[in-house]
Order: C-alpha cells, then sequence, then structure tokens
C-alpha cells in the first residue's frame, strides 16, 4: 500500500480535536501517518497532540511552532518536516475539526491512480447523492470569492479554498513549499499560482484533479471571519503583483 502523511495544522483547537477518531482511523489505516502542526497554541492542544503520539503505533506525530505562524506557513513547515523524516507516496493536508472528514482522505486521494496527476483536492460542490453542509451566507461568499479566483487564476476551479489537499510526493511538487507564503488565509492560492508558473498551463491541467467531495461539514468558529472577506481584492492584488514580480 502506498504511504500518505496527513498534515493538520493546530491553533488552539483543544475542545474539538477527536482523539478517538484520530486513534482509530490510523489503527485502521496502518499506511497512513498524521502529521499535527501545533501553531503557537495558547491552550491545552500541544498536551493532547503528545498524548495522540505516544498511544499511536508510530502514525501520529507532532511539530511544535512557538510562534502562530498562519495556516499556510504550518502546514509548509509540515511538508518540510514530512521531506527530512518520512518515506511516503502522497502527502496532503485538512482541517483539525474534520469538515472533511478523516474517510475522505482515500477518495481524494483515489485519484492518484492515474500516474499523471501530481495534485488532488477537494471541492464542496453539492451533487445528488453527497452530503455537503453549509450556511447559505457561507455558500454564496464563497461562490463569489471563487468567481473572483478564477478569473484571478484564468483557471476554471470550482473551489480554490477547501481545505483538502494531497500532493505527488515528487521534485514538482516538493518546490511549491519551499519559500514562504505571503498570503496569511489565500495560500492555497499561492500554491496553484506556483505550481502553473512551474509547469506551465497546459501541464497543470494535465496533472492537476478536483475532487467533487461525497462528505462536508460546516463546523462552527471558524478563524476566517465573513468581514475577512472585505480584504479579498487587496490579497488578490497582493499575491498577483508578487508572482508577476518573481516570475520575472
Amino acid at each position: 500500500m502506498h504511504k500518505i502523511c496527513t498534515i493538520i495544522p493546530v491553533y488552539n483547537e483543544a475542545s474539538r480535536l477527536e482523539y478517538d477518531v484520530f486513534l482509530e482511523f490510523v489503527k485502521q489505516n496502518t499506511n497512513h501517518y498524521l502529521l499535527f502542526v501545533n501553531d503557537g497554541s495558547t491552550d491545552g492542544s500541544l498536551d493532547i497532540l503528545k498524548k495522540l503520539n505516544t498511544q499511536s503505533n508510530n502514525n501520529i506525530f507532532f511539530i511544535d511552532l512557538q510562534k502562530n505562524l498562519g495556516k499556510g506557513e504550518a502546514i509548509r513547515a509540515g511538508v518540510l518536516w514530512i521531506k527530512a523524516n518520512l518515506e511516503v507516496e502522497y502527502f496532503g493536508y485538512i482541517d483539525a475539526d474534520l469538515a472533511t472528514p478523516l474517510s475522505e482522505i482515500r477518495h481524494i486521494n483515489s485519484a492518484f491512480e492515474n500516474k499523471n496527476y501530481n495534485i488532488a483536492f477537494g471541492s464542496r460542490i453539492k451533487l445528488y447523492g453527497s452530503s455537503i453542509n453549509r450556511s447559505i451566507k457561507r455558500h454564496y461568499l464563497g461562490r463569489i470569492f471563487a468567481t473572483f479566483v478564477s478569473l484571478f487564476l484564468k483557471l476554471d476551479i470550482y473551489d480554490t479554498q477547501c481545505g483538502a489537499k494531497y500532493f505527488r510526493n515528487n521534485a514538482d511538487v516538493f518546490t511549491l513549499f519551499q519559500e514562504k507564503f505571503i498570503s496569511r488565509w489565500f495560500f492555497d492560492i499561492e500554491i496553484f499560482i506556483r505550481y502553473k508558473n512551474n509547469v506551465g498551463i497546459n501541464k497543470f491541467k494535465e496533472t492537476t484533479k478536483e475532487i467533487p467531495l461525497n462528505i462536508w461539514t460546516e463546523k462552527g468558529d471558524s478563524k476566517l471571519k465573513t468581514n475577512d472577506f472585505i480584504f479579498t481584492p487587496i490579497e488578490l492584488l497582493k499575491i498577483g503583483k508578487h508572482y508577476r514580480n518573481s516570475a520575472k
């Protein structure tokens, strides 16, 4: 079986880390590692991660960032740790609240059966037979945002911001995480831009797969608040300027 590592960034998640769910998952999926990245939490999150590490059979790891760096940089730290410490075919990330449940990991990674794909990512598109639970307000804000991003990227991606993305562990992919991200919230867009710039638009389309999720459930207390969407155009302009300059 292919070895997979899932990065889970954690910032003050002690009250909703599903301890037993994580342990049961690695027990049932021995080819799978979980790497928690404690992003400067000030609650009891780190203690829970230490306990998970102790209770698992070398399938759950954690790293501890002393300062809160934001989700993107926490994930980037996780990728660098995997590169130095684990031999896996695929790696990716999901959110600690399990809005994307662990059961969806296999579904997303099934895309890699097509050996052309380097990136596979979840999409919260509500199809008949799926269970995508999201507030109306969040849904429409998300669609407005997605329209901006599609025009910005010049790519027909339905959902850039779903917090479930996986990557084939190769040189083309690892370079996406070598440099720091410039956006705290929209680093996912930077990943797509970096990959498109590195391999070209045609290879991007050939090697990237968007996977409609079977299950996704909006959880409360999102770190990204509704008011933060006001600053989206500014963030996109900042990202665009940076990557236009860096491409020269």
